[in-house]
């Protein structure tokens, strides 16, 4: 291996001693740089599930630019040859079978699609963001809120009627406030928001974004793991839970659906149809099959990566159920909700119960 040209931060990260690594932990990160006299740059982050193995397993066997590797109990860093440049992408276990995958590149920046795009494309179906729900993207927001006063720099949403994009930012002007977290995103409610970036006074600048990821950009980084890498975290975890262990036994009855509810949904428009067919299709080794699409929608969906299958069912403008197969994996159910969430724009996802248990034959229409 060639030497690594490395920031600071990296240098810094990748030349520490087996013993110090060891001790990093998360929360402390900008404290131990600091000691050493090295500033924490701006972070960008990305929180995921793994169906199996570590991400830097993955990684290290399925990605493009990996140059070398080492692991302690607390962190697995990568050292990484990507977009011209030699980077540290850092993996910190949160839980079980939950990580953040974290560098210096910004969000903008090649070197942090290639992890977030191609690294992710590479690991798919055993590894997976997850996309926040409204709820769980606004209490991000209310708990930082008690932290300090909290202004909204820029915001980015999509309007879910036309799909057109939507950008907007507030300066800062002496003695003008900006709006809050909340005034802000009472203005996209037929949107679905992609990033907000927040000013908290006194503490910390941070970008949350929907799918899973927040950058840390100044102020206490200690503040920033322990709230908003915590929620990503926690709502990855309940995610996790449940979409794991749904596989069905051969002609068992349908007893629990995935179910997706979303502002509204017109199926008997035909862009509208061919939205969630296209949707679906265009997640990396899903193939598609339409059982019905009138006066219901009806799809058949395997994923190749893994020989797991579901159906997705629209019956009702409000919401699209996921229906898990006879072999269900959590990468699979996780790809395909974020990938309907973020097109019809997801208000909230709920294993729910089904009251009266559909069989085999019912279900397929015989």
């Amino acid at each position: 291996m060639l030497p690594l040209e490395l920031n600071a931060f990296d240098d810094w990260l990748w030349n520490l001693t087996e013993e110090d690594l060891r001790e990093l932990r998360l929360p402390t990160l900008q404290r131990a740089a600091v000691q050493a006299g090295v500033d924490l740059p701006q972070l960008t982050v990305l929180t995921v599930i793994s169906d199996a193995e570590d991400p830097l397993q993955l990684f290290t066997s399925r990605a493009t630019g990996v140059q070398a590797v080492k692991t302690s109990g607390h962190v697995g860093l990568i050292a990484a040859h990507l977009a011209g440049r030699d980077h540290v992408v850092a993996v910190w276990p949160a839980g079980d079978h939950v990580f953040h995958i974290a560098s210096t590149p910004p969000l903008t920046d090649d070197a942090w699609k290639r992890v977030e795009e191609g690294w992710m494309n590479a690991a798919a179906p055993d590894l997976a963001p997850v996309i926040l729900n409204r709820a769980e993207f606004e209490a991000i927001g209310d708990v930082l809120a008690e932290h300090g006063s909290i202004e909204v720099a820029r915001m980015t949403a999509r309007v879910l009627r036309d799909h057109s994009s939507y950008t907007r930012g507030w300066p800062s002007i002496p003695g003008q406030a900006r709006p809050t977290h909340q005034d802000a995103l009472r203005e996209t409610e037929s949107m679905i928001v992609r990033t907000i970036t927040l000013d908290v006074a006194g503490v910390m600048r941070l970008q949350v974004r929907r799918s899973s990821g927040a950058s840390f950009y100044s102020g206490s980084f200690h503040a920033f793991s322990s709230i908003v890498l915590q929620r990503l975290a926690n709502a990855a975890k309940e995610r996790r839970v449940m979409l794991a262990d749904r596989d069905r036994a051969p002609r068992e009855p349908v007893r629990e659906v995935l179910s997706m509810s979303i502002d509204t949904l017109n199926l008997d428009d035909p862009t509208v149809r061919e939205l969630l067919f296209e949707t679906v299709a265009h997640v990396k080794g899903l193939q598609v099959a339409t059982l019905h699409d009138n006066p219901y929608l009806h799809l058949l969906v395997t994923d190749f990566l893994n020989g797991t299958n579901f159906d997705v069912l629209v019956t009702d403008s409000h919401a699209v159920e996921i229906i898990p197969g006879l072999e269900s994996s959590v990468g699979s159910l996780a790809r395909v909700t974020d990938a309907l969430g973020d097109a019809l724009g997801m208000k909230d996802l709920q294993l729910l119960n089904v009251e009266e248990k559909i069989s085999v034959e019912e279900f397929f229409g015989a």
